[in-house]
């Protein structure tokens, strides 16, 4: 079934972006714009650079980024490297989408520094920033952040971890990117957790948000621990490679993810050593990027942070999960 779900995914989204134009939406709150407006009856014209578009995440982002500009009428692109280390493709892609005339821009930054000095191009031309997913909490002239409350969303997690694993237990994080604020936020709220249950940090292993660099560290540290009672990871792609380390292994450490895709939550519902993932709500994320960017695009004012939501998924509440998923994929 995950493959049918990723598969019409995929579909669904190229399709999208074939009828769509790459097409953004819009959506307001309440920080004021200072830059200039488009009168009404021209066409908006947005753009949403993610870290990548390989995975669940960022495909059902994309997807609702691109439902919104079809639903407001409005021409966006919706795009992004093929991997979150591609950190100068990425940064090429902002500069080319600000030299192409572009009423508001959308940034999920892969580096901070290095996305704040493209930046300065936006900056120059008056054209309204927001980040979404990731924020860029030092960039000054940002109008708005849309995304996960990462500390309490991790909190979360490290909480269900902790029951997991019980007081005194050991448990190992992998996290995502060093310097990435959305997975620093995310392991500083698991580790919180943790802590609140009388759970010891093992070690935080950096694995670059990738699978097999996930499984690889995941199975050195089954040779170097001799207990680890939970693992906890600041994204789904990560909380796989574990997976197939342990399994690997004929172990049976129970792993905690971060995302919400549909492959972990089928492998949480099929009883995997996946136990739970606290899941984002991507479309939406991309929904309300789009619908914000529109708004600062007509020159009204827009909030300052805008929460897409978080809940955690067990084997108890899979199935529901997977049945909104599958009406936001086929909407």
């Amino acid at each position: 079934m995950k493959k049918r779900l990723w598969a019409m995914l995929m579909v669904t989204t190229l399709t999208i972006s074939m009828t769509a134009c790459g097409n953004t939406g819009d959506k307001s709150g309440n920080a004021s714009n200072s830059s200039a407006s488009v009168d009404d009856s021209e066409k908006i014209k947005v753009a949403l650079v993610c870290k990548q578009l390989s995975d669940e995440h960022w495909a059902l982002l994309k997807k609702g980024a691109e439902q919104a500009a079809s639903d407001l009428g409005i021409e966006a692109d919706v795009i992004g490297p093929k991997s979150e280390s591609d950190v100068q493709q990425q940064v090429e892609m902002i500069e080319n989408e600000l030299g192409s005339g572009i009423d508001a821009l959308g940034i999920a930054p892969a580096t901070p520094d290095a996305v704040v000095t493209a930046l300065q191009q936006a900056d120059s031309s008056g054209v309204p920033v927001i980040t979404v997913d990731t924020d860029l909490p030092d960039y000054a002239n940002k109008k708005s952040f849309v995304g996960t409350g990462g500390e309490s969303a991790g909190r979360m997690g490290g909480e269900y971890a902790a029951s997991i694993a019980g007081e005194g237990g050991k448990a190992i994080i992998l996290r995502g990117r060093a310097g990435d604020t959305t997975h620093a936020q995310r392991e500083a709220g698991i580790i919180e957790g943790l802590k609140s249950g009388g759970v010891e940090v093992l070690e935080i292993r950096d694995c670059m948000a990738e699978a097999e660099k996930a499984m690889n560290a995941m199975q050195d540290m089954i040779v170097n621990y001799e207990q680890i009672d939970v693992v906890v990871t600041t994204c789904d792609t990560m909380a796989q490679g574990a997976q197939r380390a342990i399994e690997g292994a004929n172990r049976d450490i129970p792993v905690v993810g971060f995302d919400g895709t549909a492959s972990v939550v089928e492998l949480v519902e099929q009883g995997s050593v996946i136990k739970a993932t606290v899941a984002q709500a991507p479309y939406e994320m991309g929904y309300l990027a789009i619908e914000t960017m529109v708004q600062l695009a007509k020159g009204k004012d827009v909030e300052e942070r805008i929460d897409s939501g978080a809940t955690l998924v067990t084997k108890d509440n899979a199935e529901e999960y997977m049945k909104g998923l599958q009406e936001k994929i086929n909407s």
